[in-house]
């Protein structure tokens, strides 16, 4: 075996590795789209419960749909912020499997993600800003979205994060 082979099948492996990785972070996105629509059904069904059925509520009905309608959205929100945080990995990965693959095989190999955030760049300003309101869209998610709220990887250099703060060890 040659190592120019050698070098190829490294590469074809690192490729097969990145693609495992790449599918199941699309999976996550998915699953978080079905449990946000979910969401949307749940809050849109315990609206209307509340706003009809709740007559002898009087002025709580009021409270009780405006506290559901909140946290629906609070939920949705945070759904799309993870979303976005799935999709700048996804493109991250887009362009090490790219740059693999060209020099493999001479040629990208995926373009989904990428092509995505570019359409979403591309969109008028009035869809942005109603975009934006539901968290669907970033402009530059490099550095708008936030991080996970966890913190369970270590920072790097000598930093390690202990539930919100950074503990030097």
């Amino acid at each position: 075996m040659s190592e120019l082979d050698s070098d190829h099948a490294k590469i074809a492996k690192i490729i097969e590795l990145r693609m495992k990785e790449y599918e199941s972070l699309r999976s996550e996105v998915v699953q978080r789209i079905g449990a946000r629509q979910q969401m949307a059904g749940y809050a849109g069904a315990a609206t209307a419960i509340a706003a009809t059925l709740g007559s002898n509520l009087g002025y709580w009905r009021i409270v009780i749909v405006g506290l559901v309608l909140l946290v629906a959205y609070l939920f949705l929100r945070d759904s799309n912020d993870g979303i976005q945080r799935l999709g700048r990995h996804l493109r991250a990965i887009e362009t090490d499997v790219n740059s693999l693959a060209r020099t493999a095989y001479g040629r990208e190999v995926l373009t989904w993600e990428a092509s995505r955030q570019s359409e979403r760049n591309s969109a008028k300003k009035l869809q942005k800003r109603i975009a934006r309101v539901g968290g669907y869209h970033l402009e530059d998610p490099e550095t708008d979205v936030p991080g996970p709220r966890g913190n369970s990887e270590p920072d790097s250099g000598d930093r390690t994060h202990h539930r919100g703060r950074d503990v030097v060890e």
